[in-house]
């Protein structure tokens, strides 16, 4: 008993020494990888390069050739390291700014190179009738260069930018307009297309509003008012699709506000002012998996709302944390911005406060 423990310790006080050895090895080829290819380090290379590094440090042919237990839990911690190591490394490459590598391409493919830049991020346009990106991803793109080779054409040069924008960024569509130089002068982006089912949280429903007429120009992710025929008002809702032609506005309400409006029709519908205000532009959020998104003030508003606070206050609460916390430096946890979350909300309603900090997993 006493020597399967002293092996056990002896094992993993091997691997943890070797371990990180491989660790520090292996992240910074994923980190390569990662920046150069776009893809993720396959994880049973880096395991074999892991242990195969192992072994030239640390005898590791010796251990099977003689297996011992000691042996197998040395393997075994290092073989975590190894895939630590490869996540660690993929989540560095991610936020590792991606200008340098135009003019490493530059530097690479030498001097014959032709150099476009995308407009400022404010000049960065909507695709219309199509999902918005967030500010944040205008903002990353915003005067970025791309070096392509000289004696592509224009067209070709379109094409190679619509293609690196929904690769690397993730945009679901792009329009590009180039002079006869290949300078851009028009850039519109949108978001990829999402079913509706994913983007409606627990508790909520979508619902077509028939309307007898709707603002020109109407779009998804607008915000509107909506007067039903029964006297109700569903006031600064957002859009969630729009068809002209059946007149019809798609929105996304609790199940209470459900009930007070499926067999309603709207009477009139008005456009209202963007409520971006809620949104950090350049605020990032990381969760606990390591992804990171755009903070959404929207996210915060449903969450508070399933605990009895009104609407109003859950978007003056949700606008506080916003101001404070888009002073830190990004991303910021999720860990921090919900603690912020029921800080402010202990002040105008201590009780939902309670109830929020009660509940395990909630969305943000």
């Amino acid at each position: 008993m006493y020597e399967v423990l002293a092996e056990t310790l002896y094992g993993f006080a091997g691997g943890l020494m070797f371990g990180t050895v491989a660790f520090f090895a292996v992240m910074i080829w994923a980190i390569v990888y990662k920046y150069f290819t776009k893809e993720k380090f396959p994880t049973f290379l880096g395991i074999a390069f892991g242990l195969g590094f192992w072994g030239f440090t640390g005898g590791f042919l010796d251990i099977f050739n003689q297996p011992t237990f000691g042996g197998a839990v040395q393997i075994l911690t290092v073989t975590i390291f190894v895939v630590w190591g490869i996540n660690t490394g993929d989540k560095i490459a991610e936020r590792v700014p991606k200008k340098g590598g135009d003019f490493l391409n530059g530097f690479i493919h030498g001097k014959d190179n032709t150099i476009v830049k995308l407009p400022n991020g404010r000049l960065i346009h909507d695709v219309a009738g199509k999902p918005k990106v967030s500010d944040l991803i205008k903002a990353e793109l915003s005067d970025r260069e791309f070096t392509l080779p000289a004696d592509i054409p224009v067209g070709e040069i379109a094409s190679r930018i619509k293609s690196r924008l929904i690769t690397d960024w993730g945009i679901g569509d792009t329009e590009i307009e180039l002079d006869n130089a290949g300078k851009i002068t028009h850039l519109a982006i949108s978001a990829r297309e999402q079913g509706l089912s994913g983007t409606i949280p627990d508790g909520y429903v979508a619902v077509p509003v028939e309307c007898r007429a709707i603002p020109s120009n109407l779009a998804a992710s607008d915000s509107i008012r909506i007067f039903l025929d029964n006297e109700v008002v569903i006031d600064r809702i957002q859009v969630n699709g729009v068809d002209r032609e059946q007149k019809v506005v798609t929105i996304v309400v609790d199940l209470n506000m459900f009930d007070r409006i499926k067999d309603a029709k709207a009477s009139v519908v008005v456009a209202l002012s963007s409520t971006r205000a809620l949104i950090a532009p350049l605020m990032s959020v990381e969760h606990r998996s390591g992804l990171i998104e755009a903070f959404d003030a929207q996210k915060i508003v449903n969450s508070l709302v399933k605990v009895g606070v009104e609407a109003d206050a859950a978007a003056k609460v949700a606008q506080k944390v916003q101001e404070r916390l888009s002073k830190l430096d990004p991303p910021v946890s999720t860990r921090l911005i919900k603690a912020d979350i029921i800080k402010q909300l202990e002040k105008i309603d201590p009780e939902a406060a309670k109830k929020l900090a009660a509940r395990r997993h909630w969305r943000l």
